[in-house]
């Protein structure tokens, strides 16, 4: 079963609604005591003015006599209640007076229909000879019992019954009225709180909470109010901040993690490289003694064969293969233990055109096109020159084999920015790096052989026709320029492979 979970808005009207009716209760009760002791008391002196008026008369009657006579009084008590009654309005219509001796002097109505009587009230009076109050809330009435004297001692009780039936249906309207104030008060509250919570609070922290969802995609945060007056809008200030620094934080660590990816890429080719070339070296070594043994034999064979042509042909198919697993072994030894580098300034629109200019004059390239692109005024890069011309040579044979039926062949030479740093500043960098292009119209290499193409003996060739340690060797003598190669291939529409080399001033 799901549980509810109040939000933001309701919780803080729930909270202010609860506060506010609690404090108006607390005072409205604080108030409606306050003013029913007040009324209560203005009853009890009305009351007591009655007895006082009472005392009055039996001090008139007992004027100078110690205790004047039970009928006396009867008749002098039934007088003045009787006139009280009548002239109050019936405010006091039961007003009882018991003797001493638990007579009853007075029972104004009589005693039997007397509503206010109450015996214990009285009898505590007369045992105490003070005043009580007491209200009784069914019938409406605060009854007044004091006691009487007659020559400073106690005579009688008096009991003096106030009707407050009107002022108990007062205050019971002013609580109906007052819960009916704090009813109301607590809806204006739920209705302007909830429009006030939602323009200042809610709505900003709601559009706080889904920028920060959507934090991929997210601009500025909304500020709402003027940032030095109001929490909110110095938290979206804050936010603000924050988002760009983990936005300026994200572009460097992605920029890390290319930087990362590239030299672990980088590491496990050298490591591979390192591990095929001592492999290689020592394939060499150990190959390549016994091949120059038989080559020296097919030599000596053959001048005792020169009437036998079929033996002489046979030998010199031998001879053919012999020398092309020599080359191989030769090409292992170079890829292994590349020969030192003589480096220095090299021009390469000078090396390119040297280059083209060689590679122009191969048989194989009577149904190619061949195109020179060539910047103007570039800067010279530090490489070895024959090194250098090697691998372009080797590109521009790759080129040409792909191009069975004849093609296009192109080579460009330009100044390029290198890669990383922010992109929007790309334009701002100097060009730092000398691009070679070679680029053919061939039948192109698969997008999932991309990667395997700079392995040692890797090769899309036919048999015969390729080793597959070129492109490791022209990528080995690249890098230790401080270079890259990269390739870009379409197929059925071509190949371009990019050599780049840091400018002279820069290596």
């Amino acid at each position: 079963m799901k549980t509810f979970r109040p939000g933001l808005r309701i919780q803080i009207l729930l909270s202010l609604t609860l506060l506010l009716i609690a404090a108006m209760s607390l005072t409205g009760f604080v108030v409606m005591r306050v003013t029913e002791r007040d009324l209560m008391q203005y009853k009890a002196a009305d009351g007591m003015a009655v007895v006082e008026a009472i005392q009055t008369a039996v001090d008139d009657l007992a004027e100078g006599q110690s205790a004047p006579p039970v009928m006396l009084m009867k008749k002098r008590l039934e007088l003045t209640a009787t006139w009280m009654g009548t002239g109050a309005a019936g405010l006091f219509d039961d007003i009882v007076v018991l003797g001493k001796d638990g007579a009853l002097w007075l029972g104004n109505k009589g005693a039997g229909r007397s509503i206010g009587v109450d015996a214990a009230d009285i009898s505590e009076t007369l045992d105490t000879e003070e005043r009580t109050t007491r209200i009784d809330t069914q019938l409406g009435l605060l009854v007044v019992t004091a006691p009487l004297f007659a020559a400073d001692q106690c005579i009688a009780a008096v009991q003096v019954p106030v009707r407050i039936d009107r002022v108990l249906k007062g205050l019971s309207r002013s609580r109906q009225i007052l819960w009916l104030y704090i009813g109301l008060n607590a809806l204006v509250l739920l209705v302007f709180g909830n429009f006030l919570l939602s323009r200042i609070v809610i709505r900003p922290v709601k559009h706080l909470v889904d920028t920060v969802e959507r934090f991929q995609d997210a601009g500025p945060f909304p500020v709402a109010g003027e940032p030095d007056r109001n929490e909110i809008a110095r938290l979206s200030v804050s936010l603000n901040r924050m988002v760009k620094r983990l936005a300026e934080n994200k572009e460097r660590m992605k920029a890390q993690i290319r930087s990362l990816e590239v030299a672990r890429q980088e590491t496990l080719r050298s490591e591979r490289l390192s591990s095929i070339g001592r492999l290689a070296a020592g394939v060499a070594h150990e190959v390549g003694n016994p091949i120059g043994a038989i080559l020296g034999y097919t030599n000596l064979l053959a001048s005792h064969t020169q009437e036998d042509e079929e033996a002489k042909d046979y030998l010199l198919r031998i001879e053919k293969e012999i020398t092309r697993i020599d080359t191989i072994v030769r090409e292992l030894l170079d890829f292994s233990r590349p020969s030192a580098a003589v480096s220095a300034p090299v021009d390469i629109n000078a090396l390119v055109l040297e280059s083209v200019s060689f590679f122009s004059h191969q048989k194989l390239m009577a149904s190619v096109n061949l195109e020179t692109l060539l910047e103007k005024d570039l800067e010279t890069v530090w490489a070895d020159p024959d090194q250098l011309k090697q691998v372009l040579i080797n590109l521009m044979f790759n080129a040409r084999d792909a191009m069975e039926q004849g093609g296009r062949l192109t080579v460009t030479t330009g100044a390029v920015r290198s890669a990383g740093g922010d992109d929007s500043e790309a334009e701002k960098r100097p060009r730092d790096l000398v691009e070679i292009a070679v680029s053919d119209t061939g039948k192109g290499i698969p997008a999932r052989e991309l990667q395997k193409i700079f392995h040692p003996f890797y090769t899309t060739k036919p048999p015969g026709k390729g080793t597959g340690l070129g492109l490791a060797i022209s990528l080995r003598i690249v890098e230790s320029f401080g270079g890259t190669i990269h390739v870009e291939s379409v197929e059925d529409k071509g190949t371009t492979f990019r050599v780049r080399l840091p400018l002279e001033r820069r290596a």
